[in-house]
């Protein structure tokens, strides 16, 4: 069983605070045309696969487009007429060969009806006009089955997507997953598509996510040495400082190469807190420590961080209210008052770090926990089977926040002292219990699944996850087609994924609403 706790249980993220929790109209309207280009780029690039040209580049284009699709961003309208420029240039790119190699190879083309077309005099309010109409037109057109099955499949696309930009940065490739994107892109280019299809390729796509994350996972390895557990200081020094907030390890370990001549003190912030698991983060000499309230506040940490921000690749930052001229980031496209670091020169953010005003003296706040020891792990998996629990309650990820806690706390009173419990975020007085904190990062949970999995008989497994993110869907798509029976999922934020589908998605893969604690216990299969 699964449980995923809803933003709207938490006292406070960015969601409330800014009073605006769903995606707006606009950005809907830029989402379906640049969903249209997208797909129409991908049915000429299995084209010219098919004839054995490869286009490396604008597949990765594709991808990282993708990846970036409903990041909540405060862009330019230049910014935004750029990004549909630079995608309409290679739908012309990739249609234009493939027309030329039909007639060179003296073959029958298959040119796609009704393309896209922009010109240098479309404006924002085009885009916008154009996604409007096509947004009805497809919500006319799909049944109610093929509109919620649509939505679920692209939410999982971006969330592989984004793993495979990840992969990437890690300098390693995965040719075949990037084609499974552009195949379950090409389906919205046929006349006709059924539900059933929508949904088995969506399940071959989160299938696809699991083994892009043990790519990651062992590239994480590689590159930034062995997992150990380890407490990480959240207090902080007088000094210069810089925080981190995301979850891009490649761009933190850039920016600590960068600054490791100088005095400048560096703080992770967000999923970044896994960071000091690694032996390279632990031995950073400039890393020295986490600043934060939580993985969703990123108004309330940034507000009052006296130093300069970078912002990791990828992230859905809500920084439309934040104070201008400390925020960095490493995008590929930087938002309204954000400045864009190129080619991973750093030197504008140390000048601004050392500018600023810094911590001018210590705070004292209490350590916390991450990492784990996988000797360990392996034994207490070990034990588990010895035992013959009659359930092994895993409770997963959490924004830890007071109502998450007090659930717990009443659930760990209401099973029997028989059960063991394996936490990954709730630290436990239960007497048969270990406790991981992998801080949301996906690689390190798939691992540790799979780990589980492998020993254990999935209908004895009771999964309890608090926290909502583009991964979540996946995770649990492939959690039950593992043979986990009872899954239990609250609603996500509406900017996520719209209530409606969410409602669809958990009848789709049976998955139960939480209510209470002794509710709950009651439901299981």
């Amino acid at each position: 069983m699964y449980y995923y706790n809803s933003t709207s249980d938490l006292e406070f993220n960015d969601c409330i605070s800014r009073g605006a929790c769903s995606v707006s109209p606009n950005i809907s309207s830029m989402q379906e045309v640049m969903f249209i280009l997208l797909r129409q780029i991908a049915y000429y690039l299995l084209k010219l696969k098919s004839l054995g040209v490869s286009k490396e580049k604008i597949i990765f284009d594709l991808v990282s487009e993708i990846a970036v699709i409903g990041v909540a961003k405060d862009l330019s309208e230049s910014q935004i007429l750029e990004a549909f420029s630079k995608q309409y240039v290679n739908l012309v790119k990739v249609r234009k060969e493939y027309l030329c190699l039909c007639k060179e190879k003296n073959i029958v083309c298959e040119d796609l009806k009704n393309l896209i077309k922009l010109s240098p005099k479309t404006s924002l309010s085009d885009i916008l006009q154009r996604g409007n109409k096509e947004f009805l037109q497809k919500y006319k057109k799909f049944s109610f089955n093929k509109k919620y099955t649509s939505e679920i499949m692209l939410t999982v696309l971006k969330s592989v997507c984004a793993n495979l930009i990840c992969l990437k940065e890690l300098k390693q490739n995965s040719e075949i997953d990037s084609y499974q994107v552009l195949e379950a892109l090409n389906l919205f280019n046929l006349k006709r598509i059924s539900a059933e299809k929508i949904k088995e390729t969506t399940d071959a796509l989160a299938h696809c996510n699991s083994e892009i994350f043990k790519l990651i996972y062992s590239a994480y390895i590689e590159f930034f040495g062995n997992i150990e557990m380890h407490e990480v200081s959240c207090s902080t020094r007088p000094n210069k400082a810089i925080m981190v907030s995301g979850s891009n390890l490649v761009d933190l370990y850039n920016l600590l190469e960068a600054v490791k001549d100088t005095e400048i003190d560096v703080y992770t912030n967000g999923n970044l807190l896994i960071a000091h698991a690694f032996s390279y983060f632990r031995n950073s000499k400039n890393l020295i420590g986490h600043f934060g309230t939580g993985t969703s506040s990123t108004i309330l940490d940034f507000a009052t961080f006296p130093g300069a921000i970078l912002l990791t690749k990828n992230e859905a930052q809500n920084i439309d209210y934040l104070y201008r001229g400390r925020l960095f980031t490493t995008d590929d496209v930087a938002p309204k008052g954000v400045v864009k670091i190129i080619n991973n020169d750093f030197t504008p953010l140390i000048e601004s770090a050392n500018q600023a005003k810094g911590f001018a003296k210590a705070h004292e706040r209490k350590p916390v926990t991450v990492g784990f020891d996988e000797r360990e792990f392996d034994i207490y998996i070990d034990e588990i089977l010895k035992n013959s629990h009659e359930r092994i309650y895993v409770i997963a990820q959490s924004e830890l926040f007071e109502k998450q806690q007090n659930y717990f706390k009443k659930f760990f009173s209401y099973i029997p002292q028989s059960s063991t419990v394996i936490s990954f975020s709730n630290k436990t007085d239960f007497e048969n219990s270990i406790f991981i904190n992998p801080v949301s990062n996906y690689a390190i949970i798939d691992n540790l699944q799979d780990k589980i999995l492998k020993k254990i008989s999935p209908e004895k497994l009771v999964f309890f996850e608090s926290k909502c993110d583009i991964n979540t869907f996946s995770n649990i798509i492939n959690l039950r087609n593992s043979g986990v029976k009872d899954i239990f999922l609250s609603s996500c934020t509406p900017m996520l994924i719209n209530p409606v589908t969410l409602r669809e998605f958990n009848k789709l893969y049976n998955v139960k609403e939480f209510t209470e604690p002794d509710i709950d216990l009651q439901k299981l299969d």
